[in-house]
């Protein structure tokens, strides 16, 4: 019976061991030396039984065997195997211990064996960052011009994507010494892997930017500025100081929320608070702190487009006052707001405004005026009073201005002392009587101003007398009666007007206030002295308009000069002012008859009196009445002293009156009165010296003009219609001094051609002998072929003539007084290569011709030159066709020509050029070098370098070292190199001193290198655009470069890269 498996195994394991057991004895014994010996053995003994029982054996005995054999293997591996060590084991372990631990450690390698490849992947998403954080914030700039602003969402974007910039930064500086340095690898191996785990994770924090910037909205509407900051002089006086105080407690009371200033004009209330506007900058309790000047004339409309102005809020002049209100309204209901409403004269609804009820939100109304009643009438919670400075607070502001070496002479300190008690304390006053005191040291000066002082009684209804004593001192020390005229005038404008003072002094020249001169030129010379005179003595202050120089009067000066022209003052002229108060209809004929000057300028006045009494009217102002569509005929018949008549900004279609009116007038301003087509009457005024139809659309003038002799100033200007002069009204008008007729489009007549009866000629100009002002446009260069009218004008002091079409703009960048401007052409006849003989400042546009040189060959006297559009110009001049004369006395050079290839042909003569100091180009785009080394030699004095868009332009100085000028360009202060991508040095030397360098900036420019400064000082703050870069700090023995943005490369590199560059000016 065949055995199980389990038993033979058992019965095999009971064989083994005891055989090993007779081995281990046989061993001993020293008996055994076969292993397989007993097992021969009883093969021969088992095969003597029978088959099956053999059979079996055998399979039993190869059991055996084979076991006997694994037995065998094993001893013989035991004795082969190598002793044990802990170097093995180790080994062991650590290769088992990295098997099962590599995946988590393979990220951790890769920090350090990706470092140098992690790094240039950072740097190129950086610059997509970058380039997309530049567009954020230009967008948000370009935003602020129309009230929008960057959402909070991507203020906070554009701050985390900045923060990233200026870490991979710190990171790209970090790696480029590590690269740069000769440390082994495992003795930086701790602070390679953390360098390398800042690289990505900074690199997926700018991915993460990246993809969230598309999903961000971008723009919203501004947020208005909390607090307007003001300027405001020192509050240092103790009672001020009490004053203020006082106020800034009461704005924390919860009990009190309207707060009214009240006292005599010019005491201190706006300054007061001015000052607490200020102090509200700091604090933060309100959300918004509004101040509106009121003025003497109250208009609610125009206080209410104030308010949301400055709360930044959309409306439309079409809008009904009581939409505006109902948004303003719904706007600061929930808002903490502060209202200062300042000189206000009368009470104000406030709700109807769009003022919501300030009790509930906290807000409060703080209110400045020199009436008591209005305190009542407004319902103020707490009525403070201004009081005048003590004694000693008003000498010492008077000293303060008046001058201490003046104020503590010893002969006039009492005198002084006694002058500043006669203002009273008030602030606006002392100063004002200490300026006109100022410099004065004579005892009899100080003893004559205080009987002035006390002597004074000013009498005004809702004025203290107080106010006008100490500031009519100013008034009569103009000693000059003409120049107390000048003063008083300006009076005629609304308050707080900013009038432009080259309109000013043409009123006065038109009044004849200003004599004693000789031309328009010199009376404007000393209307511009009054004027400086007026500010001086702090009658009139300093406008703030931007685009114009403009002055305005206090409005307590400006009660002042109304009070001394009014009825009830018998020392001035009498005024009827009611300028840009309201009126939708002029005053009551009967209350014109008294005055002599009348402004009703700034309203809404529709229809005139059919004739009104004005014996003695002498000034009539009626400008800026847009509904003003017609003068009724005998509207003038009754004014037969006016003399000045301003219809300007009117909707007038034509001015004709009856033949016996307006014989005496001097002045007739018809500006701006753009549907005006005709004027018949000025044929028959005949003491008219000043007509201005700027910008109307006059279609003829008169053939009867010719008979006004007397006419010394003619504005024709802007007149885009076809404009019909007949022949000899110009040539008739023989006073003539300032003559302009720029950007109008006149039918000259050609001076080949006879002039028939409708045409005028230029011949016509030329017989002007008394004109000293020209400005005139002629659009065809066929009409100066044979007239030459500029050197035929011996007083001409200032011109601009324009030739080629009247709707081409000029660009007003020739800051000069003799100027010409061509438009167009390709060949010049003499008499315009004449005009330019006479001219400073030439601008050439879009002229087909190569170069300049038959213009400004002759042009000795050109000081200014720009050439711009000419598609054809390769170069300037060439040298050799125009004299050594030429561009002598050039001071400035302005160039934007796509063609130009070179600035000059030939060789630059010694003289030229000498006195160039700005040089600007833009667009000359096959430019490939600016100056050669020879023309340096002649630039000694210049000042200002531009070069901008030349995408072609390699090198500023062609030239090798040794042709090169020792130090060039010694007085540059400003230069300027922009978008010019392939320029790559300024000049082929090691070294570039320009010690008078100021200003430099670099944008756009990949390629350039800089080189080094001969005294090793820096290079000036290079400023690409809005922001400001230092010269790179990493720089060579002999180069430096300059990249507006983080460069890629290595230090290494951009060390090979100046060595080579350093090795091909050596070998060049």
């Amino acid at each position: 019976m065949k055995r199980s498996p389990w038993r033979r195994k058992l019965k095999r394991r009971k064989v083994m061991k005891e055989k090993r057991r007779k081995v281990m004895e046989e061993k001993r014994e020293g008996r055994r030396i076969n292993p397989y010996e007993g097992l021969e053995r009883r093969k021969k003994e088992n095969c003597k039984g029978g088959d099956e029982e053999k059979q079996e054996s055998l399979w039993r005995i190869g059991e055996e065997e084979e076991e006997e054999k694994k037995e065998a293997r094993g001893r013989e591996k035991r004795r082969n195997k190598k002793p044990f060590s802990l170097t093995c084991l180790a080994s062991s372990l650590m290769e088992n211990i990295f098997k099962w631990i590599s995946p988590q450690i393979s990220e951790e390698v890769s920090y350090v064996r990706n470092l140098k490849r992690n790094v240039e992947d950072l740097m190129e998403e950086s610059k997509t960052l970058k380039a997309q954080c530049d567009d954020m914030e230009s967008e948000g700039r370009e935003a602020s011009r129309k009230r929008m602003r960057l959402t909070n969402q991507s203020q906070t974007w554009l701050g985390h994507a900045r923060a990233n910039l200026t870490e991979i930064e710190n990171i790209k500086s970090e790696f480029d010494q590590r690269q740069a340095s000769n440390n082994k690898f495992f003795s930086n191996l701790p602070s390679t892997y953390t360098l390398g785990k800042r690289v990505v994770e900074k690199l997926e924090s700018v991915r993460q930017d990246l993809n969230k910037r598309s999903g961000i909205k971008l723009l919203a509407m501004s947020s208005p500025p909390r607090v307007m900051e003001m300027d405001v002089p020192t509050v240092g006086q103790s009672s001020s100081q009490q004053t203020m105080e006082k106020i800034w407690d009461l704005l924390h009371d919860e009990h009190t929320s309207v707060i009214c200033v009240y006292g005599m004009g010019g005491i201190g209330k706006t300054t007061l608070m001015k000052a607490i506007n200020n102090k509200l900058q700091a604090t933060g309790e309100f959300d918004y702190v509004i101040w509106v000047t009121v003025s003497k004339e109250l208009n609610l409309q125009r206080i209410q487009k104030e308010i949301m102005s400055r709360l930044h809020l959309k409306f439309d002049d079409d809008d009904s006052y009581n939409s505006r209100s109902m948004q303003l309204h719904q706007y600061l209901t929930d808002k903490r707001y502060m209202l200062i409403l300042d000189d206000l004269w009368d009470c104000i609804d406030l709700y109807t405004v769009g003022i919501p009820p300030n009790k509930n939100n906290r807000s409060r109304t703080a209110i400045t005026t020199r009436l008591f009643q209005v305190c009542n009438d407004m319902k103020a919670d707490a009525k403070i009073r201004v009081n005048a400075l003590t004694e000693a607070e008003a000498w010492d502001l008077f000293a303060a201005n008046v001058g201490e070496e003046v104020a503590h002479q010893l002969d006039i300190k009492d005198i002084a002392k006694n002058v500043a008690m006669e203002c009273g304390g008030l602030p606006l006053a002392i100063i004002v009587v200490a300026k006109a005191m100022q410099g004065e040291k004579k005892k009899e000066l100080w003893e004559d101003a205080l009987r002035a002082l006390r002597a004074s009684v000013p009498e005004i209804r809702g004025m203290e007398p107080q106010v006008f004593r100490p500031l009519k001192l100013s008034y009569d020390d103009l000693r000059d009666e003409k120049v107390k005229l000048c003063f008083l005038y300006c009076s005629l404008f609304p308050e707080d007007y900013e009038i432009g003072v080259k309109r000013l002094v043409d009123l006065w020249i038109m009044e004849g206030f200003i004599d004693n001169v000789d031309s328009l030129v010199d009376a404007s010379n000393k209307g511009h002295r009054i004027i400086e005179d007026l500010k001086r003595r702090c009658l009139l202050e300093e406008g703030i308009q931007d685009d114009a120089v403009c002055v305005k009067m206090h409005d307590i000066i400006r009660d002042l000069a109304l009070y001394i022209a009014s009825s009830s003052c018998n020392e001035g002229p009498k005024f009827l002012v009611k300028a840009n108060v309201g009126l939708n209809e002029p005053p009551p004929e009967g209350t014109w008859r008294e005055f002599e000057r009348i402004s009703l300028m700034r309203n809404v006045i529709t229809e005139l009196p059919i004739k009104p009494e004005c014996l003695n009217l002498i000034s009539l102002f009626l400008s800026e009445n847009g509904g003003i569509t017609a003068v009724p005929r005998s509207f003038f018949e009754l004014m037969p002293a006016l003399q000045v008549l301003d219809l300007s900004n009117t909707t007038i279609t034509s001015l004709s009156v009856s033949s016996h009116s307006l014989l005496n007038l001097r002045a007739l301003n018809l500006r701006h009165c753009y549907k005006l087509t005709e004027v018949p009457l000025l044929g028959q005024l005949k003491e008219l010296q000043f007509l201005d139809v700027k910008s109307s659309s006059i279609r003829s003038l008169p053939k009867e003009m010719q008979n006004l002799v007397k006419l010394k100033k003619l504005n024709m200007s802007e007149i885009f219609d076809s404009l019909t002069i007949p022949s000899n009204v110009m040539s008739g008008l023989a006073s003539l001094e300032d003559l302009r007729m720029h950007g109008t489009n006149v039918n000259w007549a050609k001076g080949s051609e006879l002039a028939v009866e409708n045409d005028v000629t230029l011949g016509e100009v030329e017989k002007l002998k008394r004109l000293t002002i020209l400005k005139i446009t002629i659009q065809d260069f066929d009409c100066v072929e044979n007239d030459v009218f500029l050197q035929q004008l011996p007083k001409l002091e200032k011109f601009k003539v324009v030739i080629g079409p009247s709707g081409v703009n000029p660009l007003n960048i020739l800051d000069c007084m003799k100027k010409v401007h061509i438009y167009g052409g390709n060949k010049y006849s003499c008499e315009v290569e004449v005009m330019v003989t006479h001219t400073e400042g030439l601008e050439l546009f879009d002229a087909d011709v190569k170069d300049v040189s038959q213009l400004v060959g002759v042009a000795n006297g050109l000081r200014m030159l720009t050439i711009d559009w000419c598609r054809k110009m390769e170069c300037i001049l060439d040298w050799s066709d125009v004299g050594e004369n030429a561009l002598q006395n050039i001071e400035k050079l302005h160039l934007s020509l796509s063609s130009l290839q070179k600035l000059f042909k030939g060789e630059v003569p010694k003289r030229c050029l000498r006195k160039l100091n700005e040089i600007v180009l833009g667009g000359c785009n096959n430019l490939k070098s600016l100056f050669s080394s020879e023309m340096v030699q002649n630039l000694d004095q210049l000042q200002t370098l531009r070069v901008m868009n030349c995408n072609g332009l390699e090198k500023i100085i062609e030239g090798h070292d040794k042709s090169l000028p020792e130090n060039p360009f010694p007085q540059l202060r400003n230069f300027v190199l922009f978008r010019l991508p392939k320029l790559n040095s300024i000049i082929r030397r090691d070294t570039l001193a320009l010690p008078s360098l100021i200003k430099l900036e670099i944008f756009e420019c990949p390629n350039l290198w800089l080189p080094k400064r001969p005294d090793t000082t820096d290079w000036p703050s290079i400023t690409p655009g809005n922001a400001t870069w230092q010269a790179n700090s990493q720089q060579s023995e002999h180069m430096q470069r300059i990249h507006p943005y983080k460069s890629s490369h290595t230090y290494c590199q951009m060390k090979n890269r100046i060595r080579k560059s350093h090795d091909k000016n050596k070998s060049n």
